[in-house]
């Protein structure tokens, strides 16, 4: 459930969230009004608003939005302060129900070219993503539009009448786009082999590329092939897969749909889709479906910026890199940005381990005031408790935790707070030596293990960092372990300049065992992975 309050609030200081200046009711909705509560159905999820102010002062707002009205005009019709509208209206936008009035210059009426049934679905479905901020953006996308497809010639045109009545749909002859071409399509039914003349002309001409690939009962979606953001298609399907099957009947006006629903959410943009960074490859007969990605090959001509020979394929690390990269700008989807305001998403600020069984160690208040530049570092050859706290406090703790907000020491993405510290105390005045714990929401350790020696070092205490994934992963999916390792890489940093400042020696270790710290304290390394070993004491 998400609250007027939340939203409204959020509005005023987030950019990202653009509430209507002049809001209208999106087209093709259903709204009822009922005795406890207001249900809105049309947009991609139904939605219920209940409380008093919903039944009280909704009905009387959805019938002032005509697109015409600002926030200051509808307040002064309901008798409302503005404030109080402002947050309905953020509300009522988050949750898909307005849009933006129509664009300046325009009476309201229909686009040309786009009759009510396409209008009422850019509209109802267009909080998706929140990429126009009304309809009428989304149809002019589709009106400007010139695709042309080329190869299969049965193929291509299943597609065309598929996206015939949407936008200008052209089938090519040979290998050269005509003049004016916004998207290429490449319908590809058999196993080519040589040089690809459509795709290098499009790369040398600036062109973006699509393909659709049906081999057996296997269709890949993609890849998009666009110089200025993704590799060449060389490289983009360097892993393609062959499939041995023989195609069903119906399955390449199967594949056809369903590439046109990815070539009409690519262009609208009212609806996800994986483009332009990943594509989708399905089963034709199972339905079964996901998504895929790659990069740059080292050595490749064309999209490389390396030497030498070509390789077969990108590293691991570069893949993966390359699955969950950020789309570029032009491909943002804002309601992926409204999901930083869901109540589940705001309550992972304050979910942290905590060992409720362990032994409870109390630790002396951090005094921040010590990492004043102004003083000079104390003598800490052997830091005590105090310099301890201080380090766990800045490293992986939290500063104030207000009503609305998590206030961290550390930069954390998603303000979730990914990072989970240990202390091996081996020579610290106060502290039996262990393996400890560090709980965040009581700044305190929970005694694990005697073991110190079981992580070996020859300083006073080390701090192990792990990375809480499956709380981050409930938020971004795969996008997860890239924000686990920043959170981490933000935590080191501040952990070294805060040890340089008390003048004790600091040494991140450039490798260890995985498994013999897993056991050691406690955690399964595939869902919480070690990210940092640092020892701490000594001199500077």
């Amino acid at each position: 459930m998400m609250t007027a309050e939340t939203v409204g609030s959020a509005a005023r200081f987030d950019p990202q969230l653009r509430i209507p200046r002049r809001p209208r009711l999106r087209r093709g909705l259903a709204v009822g009004i009922e005795a406890d509560q207001v249900v809105v159905t049309g947009p991609p999820k139904k939605q219920l608003f209940r409380g008093r102010s919903a039944t009280e002062m909704l009905p009387g707002l959805l019938a002032l939005l005509d697109g015409k009205r600002t926030h200051d005009r509808l307040a002064a019709e309901l008798g409302l302060p503005e404030e109080v509208v402002f947050k309905a209206l953020s509300l009522l936008w988050t949750c898909g129900v307005v849009e933006e009035g129509p664009p300046l210059g325009t009476a309201g009426e229909a686009v040309p070219d786009v009759d009510d049934q396409l209008a009422d679905y850019l509209s109802r479905v267009g909080s998706a993503t929140e990429v126009n901020p009304c309809w009428e953006e989304a149809a002019t996308r589709l009106r400007t539009a010139e695709i042309e497809v080329f190869g299969d010639p049965a193929l291509a045109a299943l597609l065309r009448d598929e996206l015939t009545g949407s936008m200008r749909v052209t089938l090519g002859i040979g290998d050269t786009p005509s003049e004016g071409t916004t998207l290429a399509v490449r319908a590809d039914t058999s196993a080519g082999a040589g040089r690809d003349v459509l795709a290098e002309h499009c790369w040398d001409k600036g062109i973006p590329l699509l393909r659709l690939r049906v081999r057996g009962r296997c269709a890949a979606l993609g890849p998009l092939v666009d110089p200025r953001t993704t590799p060449c298609l060389d490289c983009l399907t360097a892993d393609d897969e062959e499939d041995d099957r023989t195609a069903g009947v119906g399955d390449h006006e199967l594949a056809a749909a369903m590439f046109a629903r990815d070539v009409f959410a690519a262009v609208s943009r009212t609806t996800p889709t994986p483009l332009p960074m990943r594509w989708r490859l399905v089963d034709l007969e199972t339905l079964g479906q996901r998504d895929t990605a790659s990069a740059t090959r080292p050595g490749c001509p064309r999209c490389s910026a390396a030497e030498g020979p070509v390789v077969e394929r990108a590293a691991p690390a570069t893949r993966f890199e390359a699955s969950v990269a950020m789309p570029p700008k032009e491909f943002a989807d804002l309601k992926a940005h409204q999901m930083h305001y869901k109540p589940s998403n705001l309550a992972l600020q304050r979910v942290s381990r905590t060992w409720p069984v362990a032994p409870a160690v109390e630790l002396p208040p951090p005094d921040h005031a010590r990492l004043d530049r102004s003083d000079p570092p104390r003598d800490a050859a052997r830091p005590g408790p105090d310099t301890l706290s201080l380090l766990l406090s800045v490293t992986a703790g939290i500063r104030a935790d207000n009503p609305d907000k998590v206030a961290r020491w550390t930069a954390s993405g998603g303000n979730i707070g990914s990072v989970t510290a240990y202390a091996v105390v081996r020579d610290v005045p106060g502290i039996t030596p262990g393996v400890y714990g560090y709980v965040t929401s009581g700044h305190r350790l929970a005694r694990l293990s005697s073991r110190a020696d079981a992580l070996p070092g020859d300083q006073p205490f080390s701090i192990v960092l792990t990375g809480d994934f499956p709380k981050v992963a409930r938020k971004y999916s795969a996008f997860a372990l890239r924000i686990v390792l920043l959170d981490s890489g933000c935590a080191q940093a501040t952990a070294r300049e805060a040890a340089h400042t008390l003048g004790i020696g600091f040494a991140l270790r450039p490798r260890w065992d995985d498994e013999a710290i897993a056991a050691t304290l406690g955690i399964n390394p595939d869902m919480e992975p070690v990210t940092a070993v640092i020892d701490l004491g000594g001199t500077a």
